[in-house]
């Protein structure tokens, strides 16, 4: 071998080690940053659309009945201290706007290692995320099995999100702006007002009321809009972690007129049967009774705190009815004390006059 090809070679090397030495370190401070700065715990310190979502991680280890998996609908629908106050069951929701069933499944993955949930509760109309209503089959002019709603089988989508969930900075890297100040070493009144700040458990709090009024998306149809393939893999993937750590599984559907049909309800009522999962879905059921002059804060697609309660305690009082054997009432329960400050804490901030 020539001396000018032993130069190229060697040349080749040493830059290749430059290239391998420069992701190495890369990958290990963005490694670093996501454990630190932008991990999910600093997420619940400053306003980001996941602040709400990751609160789990401020939750007493292993304290909590009830977990909620969902979007922005789940969150707004479903009030913590609500069912603390009239069952005793401790929750927490994790929740944030276009969820997906992706995120929950990594998330339920986060939650086991620091809790030992006994249910948990999944929002369906994440189980469409990105997908559009298929209008033929609400007006009910299609029988078909809505083959071509499906999102490209293990979409870039969720490629993005497992690098997401394992690198939390490229979630949260553009979020450093809202980041309150003294957020890398806080005063001792900082550290109270984050301790003091999942009093809500995941609720986001609305007040607001919008007089709405229904579509024809809820109307009785025996067609069927079938769950996208992504979903159904994820889905099992969940059915298979809470039955593997023997924790109840339940969907629900909060009332919504913009983004739920009943092909929809159909589709999300067959699996639920397939694999012995109850379902409640508030769009059909008979024993409760939507107000669309008060219960929503919107057009129709998220409940306000109004609407909630009534959702709360019903979901309360049919887990009470039919899994008394599985989940207890905590109240009185002295290590448990503190929902009771929680409680009180979300009458005071949110000034309401009758909880």
């Amino acid at each position: 071998m020539d001396e000018k090809k032993k130069k190229e070679i060697k040349k080749f090397i040493i830059n290749s080690i430059k290239v391998i030495s420069f992701i190495l370190v890369f990958v290990i401070l963005i490694d670093v940053l996501s454990l630190t700065v932008f991990s999910k715990s600093k997420a619940t310190t400053y306003k980001n659309k996941f602040k709400n979502a990751y609160n789990f991680v401020n939750e007493v280890d292993n304290s909590i009945d009830i977990v909620g998996l969902g979007n922005s609908d789940l969150y707004s629908a479903v009030v913590p201290v609500k069912l603390w106050d009239k069952n005793g069951y401790t929750s927490t929701i994790v929740a944030s706007p276009h969820q997906t069933t992706s995120m929950c499944y990594a998330m339920l993955k986060e939650i086991l290692k620091k809790q030992s949930p006994k249910f948990v509760i999944l929002e369906a109309d994440m189980f469409y995320e990105g997908v559009e209503l298929n209008t033929e089959l609400i007006d009910g002019e299609s029988k078909n099995k809505g083959y071509f709603n499906f999102i490209p089988y293990i979409s870039g989508k969720y490629l993005t999100e497992a690098i997401e969930n394992r690198f939390p900075i490229f979630l949260l890297h553009d979020r450093w702006k809202k980041i309150t100040a003294g957020f890398f070493g806080k005063t001792e009144k900082e550290k109270s007002d984050v301790k003091n700040s999942n009093f809500d458990h995941g609720y986001v709090f609305h007040k607001n009321i919008k007089k709405v009024y229904p579509n024809g998306n809820m109307n009785y149809t025996d067609a069927v809009e079938e769950l996208p393939q992504e979903t159904v893999l994820y889905l099992s993937k969940i059915t298979t972690l809470c039955k593997d750590n023997d924790i109840q599984l339940m969907f629900i559907n909060a009332p919504s007129f913009v983004s739920w049909s009943y092909a929809r309800h159909n589709a999300v009522r067959e699996y639920a049967d397939n694999n012995n999962i109850p379902y409640l879905d508030f769009n059909t059921l008979e024993d409760y009774k939507i107000n669309y002059k008060r219960d929503f804060r919107d057009n129709g697609n998220h409940m306000n705190y109004y609407g909630a309660k009534k959702i709360t305690n019903y979901i309360g009082n049919y887990i009470k009815e039919n899994y008394s054997d599985i989940i207890v009432d905590k109240r009185k329960n002295p290590d448990y004390s503190y929902w009771y400050t929680d409680k009180e804490t979300f009458i005071s901030i949110y000034r309401i006059k009758k909880f």
